[in-house]
């Protein structure tokens, strides 16, 4: 899990957990901060709505938003096999 700082209405930053989940909507994966649980939408760190698709399914490739505002692993550019096949390294 990634910790992400936070502000609320005025009081002292404090750390959230994000999850990485598929959405369901564009097929990545999003760090998730916040979950609202009546309607199962969930809020991820680039401030889209994510829908979570099946948590049987392997990981997508991340939304660049999302690893940028996590401090996430820096971008490697996809092998000639990756490359030739239309894969992007996660």
């Amino acid at each position: 899990m990634t910790t992400l700082p936070a502000s609320r209405r005025g009081a002292a930053p404090s750390a959230v957990r994000a999850t990485w989940l598929t959405c369901a909507l564009d097929g990545r994966d999003h760090a998730v901060v916040d979950h609202d649980p009546e309607s199962g939408a969930h809020l991820s760190a680039c401030a889209k709505t994510v829908w979570a698709s099946s948590l049987a399914s392997p990981p997508a490739a991340r939304c660049p938003d999302c690893d940028d505002s996590t401090g996430g692993s820096p971008r490697r550019r996809p092998g000639l096999l990756g490359r030739w096949l239309g894969r992007r390294a996660a």
